[in-house]
């Protein structure tokens, strides 16, 4: 067990004029959209999620007999993102034809828009990196498998609880958590919300995020907090990097 003394010990700070800016530009970063007085945002998919699906995959029915390329990136069309198709793709999967952007759902799902600004497809994750579409009035079942995610083996709560240094990339640390096993205050049975502990002397710009539990979201560590929710994704040497990348890089790693 970690020592009392490991979690009040102070960490190195900045001056203060150093850490306003640092403080603003994370809240910035962490609040959630569509906040100005008197508006209800729409649900907004986790920016992380939308940066997990960005990248290379593959078309295909469940036999495998008809398969493409398909490309979802990032740049804006339209009501959604930029995607291409692999030649072929459209021969072997006709309904494509009329598909122009994407986008991702508030859970995860990821939608095929088409030339009205519909949802044409809508597809749901079944296992890492593999999803699944079914269309009404359509006999095809569609596959999407995204050639980075599928296979990966997830994370587990086991695995992550215990002493964390949250820094930077550099190898300045800001802060020291303590990922506890235990539901956090107010959690569900079935939340999967569990405590955090932040240590005392914490740097201020992450101390006022107010850490309060942490979460596994596919392969996904998120932290939620009174600014929102802060997630990281688990790098080939164990450590864990903030995502969507941003210019205030963060990073996870045991002390």
């Amino acid at each position: 067990m970690t020592t009392a003394g490991r979690w009040t010990g102070a960490t190195n700070h900045a001056s203060n004029s150093a850490m306003v800016p640092a403080f603003v530009l994370l809240i910035v970063l962490m609040a959630a959209p569509g906040a100005a007085r008197g508006q209800t945002p729409a649900p907004q998919p986790d920016a992380a999620l939308t940066e997990r699906a960005v990248g290379a995959w593959e078309l295909s029915n469940p036999a495998g007999s008809r398969k493409c390329a398909v490309t979802l990136k990032a740049e804006r069309a339209g009501t959604g993102r930029a995607l291409t198709f692999g030649e072929g793709c459209v021969a072997a999967f006709p309904a494509v034809a009329a598909i122009v952007a994407w986008s991702v759902g508030p859970t995860g799902s990821i939608r095929w828009i088409d030339r009205t600004g519909q949802s044409a497809f809508d597809f749901e994750e079944t296992e890492v990196g593999i999803f699944e579409s079914l269309r009404q009035g359509d006999p095809t079942v569609y596959f999407l498998t995204s050639l980075a995610l599928a296979g990966k083996t997830l994370p587990t709560a086991d695995e992550l609880a215990g002493a964390w240094t949250l820094g930077q990339p550099s190898g300045r640390s800001l802060c020291g958590l303590l990922l506890k096993q235990e539901l956090a205050a107010g959690a569900g049975a079935l939340e999967q919300r569990f405590a955090v502990e932040v240590a005392a002397g914490c740097e201020r710009s992450i101390a006022a995020l107010g850490l309060a539990h942490w979460r596994l979201d596919r392969e996904l560590l998120v932290f939620g907090g009174r600014a929102g929710t802060l997630s990281f994704k688990r790098e080939e040497d164990g450590r864990w990097t903030k995502t969507p990348a941003d210019n205030r890089p963060l990073l996870l790693s045991r002390p």
